[in-house]
C-alpha cells in the first residue's frame, strides 16, 4: 500500500480522499494548530503534524510516522492558494508564493515515488508561472513525469464548479491524470443537499453535525427574502432601496453577492466565506438564509460523518470552503494507485 504525507493538510479534503481511495495517508501537516480536531477525528490513524512546512526535516519526519525507505511513499500538496488567485487584487509577499518552492526542496531532499499538487488556475499562468517552472525543473531533475492540466471538479461527482490546476507526477514512469467520471450531467446542489431538515438564519439542527447557518442582521434578512428563490439574484430585487448603498450605487458589481444557488445545478464556487449570504452566490435555493456548514460540507462532498471543530462560525466556514472536495482526492489517488500497478510497484 502508497504511504502519503499531506502537507498544507488543512481540514483534511485532500486526505479524506486519498484515504477513500485506499491510500494510507499516515500524517497532514498544517502550521495551523486550530485543525488539529477536524483532521485527526475523522482522519484516523493519520497524524496531525503541527509545523510550518518551511521547517520541516523531511528524514525525521518520514522516521516520526514510520515510512521506511523501501515504501512507496506520495507527497501531497495542497499549496495557499490566495498568492495564485486571479481574484486577489493585492500584491503578495513572494515568501508565499515560494511555499510551492518549499515543498519542491522536500521532494528533492527525499524523494517520493509520486507526487499530487493541487491550486488554483493562476498557479500555471502569468501570475505564477516562474515560481511553476521553478518547481517542474525541481521535478524533471529528481526524475519525475508529470501530466498537469486544470479539472473542474464537477466532472468527478462533485455538485460545485471549481476548476483548479492539477498535476500528477511519477518516478515510474508517465503520469496520467484521472478522467472524468461524471458522464453528461454533473450532480447538483438538490442532490446534495435537498435532504437536510429546514432552518432559519441563526438555527441550528442537532439531526446533522454542523447543520447551522450564520445569523443574519434584519437588513441582509430583508435582502434576503426578497431575492427569488432556485438561482435567483439581488438584482432580482424590485425595491431596490432595501439593497446596501454599495449596491445601489454600482449593481453590477460583484453580482453573485447576495445570490441563491440554483437546486439543478452544480454550486458555484465554494469559498472560505460560503456560509455568508453577502460573499457570494451562497444563500439556499429557497430557505431565507445562507447555506449551512454542513451544507457547504456536503458540497464539497465530505460524508455527514465528517464533523468540522473550531471556535467560531467562520473558523469552521475555512475549513469547509479551502478544502479539496473529498470525490476528486478519491479520483487523484486512484489515478496514483493505477499508476502503482502499471509500474509494478
Amino acid at each position: 500500500m502508497i504511504k502519503a504525507i499531506d502537507f498544507f493538510c488543512g481540514a483534511g479534503g485532500l486526505t479524506r480522499g486519498l484515504l477513500d481511495a485506499g491510500i494510507n495517508v499516515v500524517a497532514g501537516v498544517d502550521n495551523d494548530e486550530r485543525l488539529r480536531d477536524t483532521y485527526e477525528r475523522n482522519n484516523k490513524p493519520s497524524l496531525f503534524v503541527k509545523k510550518d512546512v518551511a521547517e520541516i526535516d523531511i528524514e525525521a519526519l518520514r522516521k516520526k510516522v514510520g515510512v521506511q525507505p523501501t515504501d512507496t511513499t506520495l507527497y501531497a500538496a495542497c499549496t495557499p492558494c490566495q498568492p495564485f488567485s486571479t481574484l486577489n487584487r493585492t500584491k503578495v509577499d513572494d515568501n508565499q508564493k515560494a511555499l510551492l518552492l518549499v515543498f519542491a526542496e522536500i521532494v528533492a531532499q527525499s524523494p517520493p515515488d509520486f507526487v499530487i499538487v493541487e491550486n488554483v488556475p493562476g498557479l500555471n499562468n502569468a501570475i505564477g508561472l516562474d515560481i511553476y517552472k521553478r518547481f517542474e525543473a525541481v521535478l524533471v531533475g529528481q526524475g519525475f513525469k508529470a501530466d498537469a492540466a486544470l479539472l473542474d471538479a464537477k466532472h468527478f461527482g462533485v455538485p460545485q464548479t471549481r476548476r483548479r490546476f492539477i498535476l500528477i507526477a511519477s518516478t515510474h514512469g508517465p503520469a496520467r491524470l484521472p478522467a472524468p467520471t461524471t458522464a453528461e450531467r454533473p450532480r447538483t446542489v438538490r442532490e446534495h443537499i435537498g435532504k437536510y431538515p429546514r432552518l432559519a438564519d441563526g438555527e441550528d439542527s442537532a439531526e446533522y453535525a454542523n447543520h447551522a447557518a450564520r445569523a443574519l442582521p434584519l437588513h441582509h434578512r430583508r435582502i434576503v427574502e426578497a431575492v427569488p428563490p432556485n438561482g435567483g439574484s439581488r438584482r432580482d430585487v424590485e425595491d431596490t432601496s432595501i439593497l446596501l448603498k454599495c449596491h445601489q450605487e454600482r449593481p453590477d458589481a460583484h453580482k453573485d453577492v447576495f445570490g441563491r444557488m440554483a437546486w439543478d445545478a452544480p454550486s458555484p464556487t465554494l469559498t472560505c466565506r460560503c456560509t455568508d449570504v453577502y460573499c457570494g452566490r451562497f444563500i439556499h435555493p429557497e430557505q431565507h438564509r445562507g447555506i449551512s456548514l454542513r451544507e457547504a460540507a456536503a458540497l464539497q462532498t465530505f460524508d455527514d460523518s465528517y464533523e468540522f471543530f473550531g471556535s467560531s462560525f467562520l473558523e469552521k466556514s475555512r475549513q469547509i470552503g479551502n478544502a479539496v472536495p473529498v470525490r476528486l482526492a478519491k479520483e487523484l489517488g486512484k489515478a496514483v494507485i493505477g499508476l502503482q500497478r502499471e509500474a509494478g510497484q
